[in-house]
C-alpha cells in the first residue's frame, strides 16, 4: 500500500510539472503579435513552412521559431505573412532576428525602409513584384521577380561597400549593419563624445556625480518644506 501511494504522488509531481512547463511555454506565446497579424498557421509545403523544417524550428501560427542559444526566450527565425491582405506593414519589430519573410500575395501599397530597420540578419524576403526591396536593389547581392514576386536574397553589409557608406562615421568610430540600407556607428574603444572625437574612459564619475548631489539636494529641501507646511496645517 505506502509503495502504491508514493507512485500515485510521484504521477501528480510529474504532471503538475508538465502543466506549469506547457503553461510558461504557451504564456511566453501569446505575446508574440507578430504572429497573429493574421489568421492561419505556416503551411508546411511554403517557403517558410520548408525553412523552418530544414532549420530545426518549430510552427507557431504564422511564425517559425527557434529556441535561442544564448537564452532561454524563442527566437521568430520565419515570418509567413502572405496572402493576409494586408495594405500597408508598419510594425515588425519583434521578429528583429528573423531570417526569412513572406509578404507576397497581398495588396501592398508601400513598404517604408524604416519598417525593416535593425534587421540585420533578414537575408531573404519575397514581396509583390511591384514592391521594392528593402534599401533598394543595392542592399541586396540577388534581385529578381518570379511568378508575379520580387525575391530579395543576400541582404549585403553596408559598411564593407566602397563609397560613400563606409566613410560616413565618423574618425575613431566603428561601422556595424543596421538593416537593409542602414548602419550604424559606434565609438571605438577608448573614444567617446560627440563624433568621438574625446580620448579616454567615458567620465561618468564627472558627469553623474554632480547631478546625483542635485538631486539629493533638491529631494531634501523639497521634504524639508513639505514637513514645515505639513507642520503649518496641523496648527491650524
Amino acid at each position: 500500500m505506502k509503495m502504491k501511494a508514493v507512485c500515485r504522488w510521484k504521477e501528480h509531481v510529474a504532471l503538475i510539472l508538465i502543466f506549469c512547463i506547457s503553461f510558461n511555454a504557451t504564456s511566453s506565446l501569446t505575446g508574440l503579435q507578430v504572429c497573429s497579424l493574421c489568421g492561419g498557421s505556416v503551411l508546411n509545403g511554403s517557403t517558410v513552412g520548408h525553412f523552418c523544417s530544414l532549420s530545426a524550428g518549430w510552427i507557431h501560427r504564422r511564425c517559425c521559431l527557434r529556441n535561442d542559444s544564448t537564452s532561454d526566450s524563442e527566437r521568430i527565425i520565419g515570418l509567413d505573412l502572405s496572402n493576409c491582405s494586408l495594405t500597408h506593414v508598419e510594425n515588425l519589430q519583434e521578429a528583429s532576428e528573423v531570417l526569412m519573410i513572406d509578404l507576397s500575395l497581398n495588396p501592398i501599397v508601400n513598404i517604408s525602409d524604416d519598417v525593416f530597420r535593425g534587421f540585420f540578419y533578414l537575408n531573404y524576403i519575397i514581396l509583390p513584384d511591384d514592391i521594392v526591396c528593402p534599401g533598394g536593389n543595392t542592399s541586396w547581392q540577388k534581385v529578381e521577380v518570379k511568378q508575379g514576386n520580387r525575391i530579395c536574397e543576400g541582404q549585403k553589409n553596408m559598411c564593407n561597400q566602397t563609397g560613400q557608406f563606409s566613410n560616413n562615421c565618423p574618425e575613431n568610430s566603428l561601422c556595424a549593419p543596421y538593416g537593409p540600407g542602414f548602419y550604424e556607428c559606434s565609438c571605438a574603444e577608448n573614444y567617446h563624445g560627440y563624433k568621438c572625437l574625446r580620448e579616454g574612459g567615458f567620465p561618468a564619475l564627472q558627469v553623474f556625480g554632480p547631478l546625483a548631489a542635485s538631486t539629493l539636494v533638491m529631494s531634501f529641501l523639497l521634504w524639508v518644506t513639505q514637513r514645515r507646511i505639513a507642520k503649518a496645517l496641523s496648527h491650524h
